[in-house]
């Protein structure tokens, strides 16, 4: 009976502690980032085609994110961009999703966008598919630093399972009564949720930094984009599309109108009697003659 007194307060001094030890560990997290980032600095290395990018670090925090811009002619861009797709898709060791593809298919110009998620190794090889028979006009690269993020959830989890297992434990005596159970029972229900909850967020920060993410944007080079623009062309064009759009807007405001003047024209020419009515009046009241014998 003794032991069955003593475990209530087992539990509220283990939530306590578990708040502690969150308070506690993150301080803790909090000043070893700084020694972790000293001890491991991010000197820029070479590139493809000359471009910097950031040496990854030993302990594997970082997210990368890759912003290219590809230059192709108007007759290759479409193209490309379903080989870069197909080559994203089909390559079972890049481990490559596509993400977001947009595709303009402009008659003189033409431009898109492919956004990807694969392994490090995979990005040389697509990026240099995207600029075969064009040019990479720009590259960019940032990297996020994930280790305060990753320590944090790495330090709760193990918080929490730690009080799963006591409150498990609790749970194994037989002299618990029943509300005791409840209430164990519901503890171990917020614990668990909490657990999947950091899970979910565990595996996300490790897909960030086991993959990187790829945006190429595809356009003409500047000289053919000049070339292929011709306002004067492009009216005559577009000159039946929009006579006939000038025709469709013009007879929506008529359509608009149309009910409302229904009901203005009446009301003005009611209005217009109703003003006669009243000057009249007026005219017999300062006058005493009536205003058609005046006349």
């Amino acid at each position: 009976m003794n032991r069955v007194m003593w475990i209530a307060p087992c539990v509220l001094l283990l939530v306590a502690c578990g708040r502690n030890d969150s308070v506690s560990g993150a301080r803790t997290m909090m000043a070893e980032v700084p020694a972790m980032k000293a001890a491991a600095p991010l000197p820029p290395v070479q590139g493809g085609e000359g471009f910097a990018t950031p040496r990854r670090r030993p302990n594997g925090t970082l997210a990368y994110e890759h912003s290219v811009l590809v230059e192709l002619s108007k007759e290759l861009l479409p193209q490309r961009m379903q080989e870069v797709e197909a080559a994203c898709t089909s390559n079972t060791d890049y481990a490559c999703t596509v993400l977001d593809m947009n595709l303009q298919r402009s008659e003189t110009v033409p431009s898109g966008s492919i956004r990807m998620r694969m392994l490090p190794a995979a990005v040389t090889p697509i990026i240099d598919a995207a600029s075969k028979g064009g040019g990479v006009a720009s590259r960019s690269t940032h990297a996020e630093d994930l280790a305060e993020p990753v320590a944090d959830t790495e330090r709760r989890l193990a918080m929490l399972v730690s009080q799963r297992e006591k409150l498990e434990g609790f749970l194994k005596s037989k002299d618990l009564k029943i509300d005791q159970v409840i209430t164990l029972s519901k503890e171990l229900s917020s614990v668990q949720s909490q657990i999947d909850s950091f899970s979910t967020e565990r595996a996300n920060l490790r897909r960030r930094i086991d993959t990187e993410l790829l945006t190429i944007e595809f356009r003409l080079p500047p000289q053919a984009f000049g070339a292929e623009q011709s306002p004067v062309r492009d009216a005559f064009r577009l000159f039946g599309s929009n006579f006939l759009q000038a025709i469709g807007n013009m007879i929506s405001v008529v359509a608009i109108l149309l009910p409302w003047l229904l009901l203005i024209i009446p009301g003005l020419v009611l209005l217009r009697l109703f003003w006669r009515a009243i000057t009249r009046w007026l005219v017999r009241r300062e006058t005493g003659v009536p205003a058609s014998a005046r006349e």
